[in-house]
């Protein structure tokens, strides 16, 4: 991570400077959180091969037509200008490394300047910023269970990517960094483990994995689909949704986090007490390399790549 700025952004059809990439402090995307979004990793070839890749673009960019038909949001722009969009910009930044680029659609300024009202003015931003690993990759992360629950979907739709539930993530991860943990785990109404803030949650028990289902209050991950896909095929391991009580976090072989910006990160404990043997697991070490080479477009799944092109080379 870093903290200079990139010098571009995209906002509403065009790669603006970063400084000029703003909404009104009144739109209801920005007073309520108004918005849906979807990050997409962007990831650079490897030693000696300076292609990029944006990975399971189109997964992303339907699950965000998803996320805006639950919030009755429409755009201007098709889900080819958006990957176009995402293409331009990484190019325009010229990063060169692994890059997080995130695709915000919003609600503007409503009626009489306010954030209730029913408005039909929307729009998109779009930011990418460079993002490498961590020793925490290999090193693992210490959770605990947070005191907060997830949302539940008859109060917030969990299964989409608004921003206004991410307060819900906010505060549970404030409240263990707080508690001098990296990360946590939320239970939902039911007491069983739904997902981290940012990522889901997967256990290894029993020879299979196993990941709390879309009722459990959790997004449904393209990174733990991913998943399911290189276990079947490089360990022969099924993956299985299914509610995890919470005891079975000190009871499983491995856990890990799952997520575009998190990958797949080794959970090594869980209110202090060691998930496994305390370290980073075979099969979460197994799949994380399966995983790098997917992503980095070594795996032969060529629909999940999407090469990074200057815009007289793309193609449709």
């Amino acid at each position: 991570m870093t903290d200079t700025p990139p010098p571009y952004a995209w906002l509403d059809g065009r790669v603006v400077p970063w400084d000029q990439c703003v909404l009104h402090a009144r739109s209801q995307g920005a007073f309520w959180g108004a918005n849906v979004f979807e990050g997409i990793r962007v990831y650079a070839g490897g030693p000696g091969d300076d292609r990029l890749h944006a990975f399971r673009v189109a997964d992303h960019l339907a699950r965000l037509r998803q996320s805006m038909k639950a919030l009755h949001m429409e755009i201007e722009h098709t889900d080819a200008e958006l990957a176009q969009a995402c293409n331009d910009l990484v190019l325009a930044n010229g990063y060169g490394t692994d890059v997080h680029v995130c695709v915000v659609a919003y609600f503007g300024m409503g009626p009489h300047f306010d954030p209730l009202a029913h408005t039909t003015e929307t729009g998109v931003h779009i930011t990418s910023t460079p993002v490498g690993r961590s020793a925490a990759h290999e090193q693992g992360v210490a959770a605990s269970v947070s005191s907060w629950r997830r949302i539940s979907s008859d109060a917030m739709p969990t299964r989409i990517k608004a921003g206004a539930n991410y307060h819900n993530s906010r505060l549970a991860q404030h409240e263990a960094v707080r508690n001098g943990f990296d990360t946590t785990l939320l239970l939902n109404g039911r007491g069983t483990v739904s997902e981290a803030p940012g990522s889901c949650v997967v256990m290894v028990r029993e020879d299979r994995l196993v990941t709390p289902p879309g009722t459990s209050g959790v997004l449904e991950g393209i990174t733990v689909a991913t998943v399911k896909e290189l276990a079947a095929e490089h360990l022969g391991l099924p993956l299985e949704r299914r509610e995890i009580d919470r005891a079975e976090l000190h009871a499983c072989d491995e856990l890990f986090l799952c997520g575009t910006m998190s990958e797949l990160l080794p959970i090594t404990s869980v209110d202090r007490l060691p998930v496994g043997d305390g370290k980073r697991g075979p099969v979460t070490a197994a799949l994380q390399g399966h995983y790098d080479d997917a992503v980095r477009a070594r795996a032969g799944r060529p629909q999940w790549c999407t090469p990074v092109l200057p815009a007289r080379e793309v193609v449709a």
